[in-house]
């Protein structure tokens, strides 16, 4: 029994290494720093996360990635933005809360699209492709989260990019780190596992 313990511990450690491995290779050259070295896009997938932390102050992802959005647009590299995230109630609407900041800081309403059914990055990006009819974009997230953004959105036939917002402190969110090394390795089972390959 240790054994057979012992080996599925090791079989599924060896198989989450081997998952972030594959998509950080694969992903690595579509990770754009400098939006000058963007190739440019009509449309700009801008990936929602809580505008406030547990604590109640400002959630530094959140906050990076308007920024990073309003440059893409300030800049010319994008005509639009599609906000897409999940809402789950009056109280919590992702996408609502990025279009009231992009417009706070002098961004036209009318190039922001409101997508609140982006629950999940997968979700995301399909409806970017099915609802919205793209399949050229430039994502906007957080490094750590584009490497998986832009292997899900290869796997669907989407040609992106991804402009990385800052990342906060890799101390102070290291559980979020940690998390997306299990995400990537979901993205693959979901992909090439339990996929109905209808996508």
């Amino acid at each position: 029994m240790l054994k057979t313990i012992k080996w599925l511990v090791i079989c599924t450690f060896s198989f989450i290494v081997i998952c972030n491995v594959w998509i950080v290779g694969s992903t690595h050259q579509g990770i754009i720093t400098d939006s000058r070295a963007l190739i440019g896009a009509e449309v700009g997938l801008v990936f929602g996360t809580s505008q406030h932390q547990v604590n109640g102050e400002s959630n530094p992802f959140f906050d990076h990635r308007v920024e990073s959005a309003k440059q893409l647009l300030k800049t010319g590299k994008v005509e639009r933005l599609i906000l897409s995230g999940s809402k789950d109630s009056i109280y919590y609407d992702e996408a609502e809360a990025m279009k009231k900041a992009l417009v706070n800081q002098g961004i036209e309403s009318d190039v922001l699209v409101l997508d609140k059914y982006g629950n999940r990055t997968i979700e995301s990006l399909e409806r970017l492709r099915d609802v919205y009819g793209y399949n050229q974009c430039i994502l906007i997230t957080q490094e750590y989260h584009a490497y998986r953004c832009l292997f899900i959105a290869k796997s669907l036939g989407l040609q992106a990019q991804c402009f990385v917002a800052e990342t906060p402190d890799k101390k102070s969110h290291i559980w979020a780190l940690l998390r997306e090394l299990l995400a990537r390795t979901k993205a693959v089972i979901d992909l090439y596992i339990l996929s109905d390959n209808d996508s």
